[in-house]
């Protein structure tokens, strides 16, 4: 730890913790830039990257404005942090993964790893360990074309896609891309349609979030559907 000691006018000394002073400046930064990515990715989520303003942003985040300029550069590379923050749970739970974990050889194990793939896609947009706001950023990154939905098709949907690709033509050899993508929409879009149509949803229910009773019938109906459909045990 680095000290120093100054003296002043009075004839007294001051020391100074440098190391100390530095671990504060750097936790007060660290926070700021979270407050700052949540409140952006609440608006957004909210009403639209677009409709989204620096104002607005350090006004829910209780910042000053000139603080995204500071930390991010500008509303742009925030959003892009934002982005980032989303994909980051799923890119820690990658599809690649679960089919490493089980035995795709088999009828059994194929059928087990579209499991984890629901399970894993119905946890990551619902899960209560997760911002309310993170799967509403995911549709609204989708819905306009530009460097942030080019950000997540890159970095998230390309792997993604890639990976079920090679479950499904695992599952059929004979299956090609135009049937295996198809049939990668079929098994979730009923999950995304849950999360990009949630406030319809809930209000039909009668509920202010999907209960995880809901959830889980919702998976097992996913899950039976699609190994019916492949010609794979149930399970």
């Amino acid at each position: 730890m680095t000290h120093f000691t100054q003296p002043t006018k009075f004839g007294h000394s001051i020391e100074f913790n440098l190391r100390g002073n530095a671990l504060a400046t750097y936790e007060t930064s660290r926070k700021t830039r979270a407050a700052l990515i949540h409140a952006a990715g609440q608006l957004a989520a909210e009403k639209g990257f677009a409709s989204v303003s620096i104002r607005a942003i350090a006004r829910r985040a209780g910042v000053n404005a000139g603080s995204i300029h500071y930390h991010f550069g500008g509303k742009d590379k925030l959003f892009e942090a934002v982005v980032q923050e989303v994909m980051q749970a799923w890119k820690d739970h990658p599809v690649i993964d679960l089919l490493q974990q089980h035995d795709t050889a088999t009828p059994l194990g194929q059928a087990q790893v579209i499991r984890a793939i629901v399970h894993r896609n119905i946890f990551l947009l619902f899960s209560r360990e997760l911002p309310d706001w993170h799967c509403r950023v995911v549709f609204q990154v989708m819905r306009n074309e530009g460097p942030l939905r080019e950000i997540f098709r890159r970095e998230l949907l390309i792997p993604t896609h890639a990976a079920l690709r090679e479950l499904f033509r695992r599952i059929d050899p004979a299956m090609d891309d135009s049937e295996a993508f198809l049939r990668d929409l079929i098994m979730n879009t009923p999950i995304f349609f849950h999360a990009d149509r949630m406030d319809l949803i809930l209000a039909d229910l009668h509920e202010k979030r999907y209960e995880n009773q809901y959830l889980r019938k919702m998976e097992d109906l996913i899950v039976l559907q699609t190994q019916l459909a492949l010609g794979l045990p149930p399970c």
